[in-house]
């Protein structure tokens, strides 16, 4: 498994959806559908880190992030 199938399993265990469904949202960037299983708390921090565009940048531009931008373009 790569890293990136296993970041995407990770995530989608923790936000209550499949790997596919992560993935296909991811690729279409609409994020409801994957995170309507989120516990209003963990939304909450998410909206805190896409409100924060200097902390959005920084995620952005990180190798991790490059790395799923490839895997999806696949």
């Amino acid at each position: 498994m790569s890293n990136i199938e296993s970041i995407l399993e990770a995530v989608s265990k923790k936000l209550g959806t499949t790997p596919e469904k992560l993935k296909d949202a991811l690729s279409s960037k609409d994020l409801s559908k994957a995170l309507g299983n989120m516990s209003k708390r963990d939304a909450e921090k998410l909206n805190s880190v896409l409100n924060d565009p200097e902390l959005v940048k920084r995620m952005v531009n990180s190798k991790q992030a490059e790395q799923i931008r490839k895997s999806l373009e696949k």
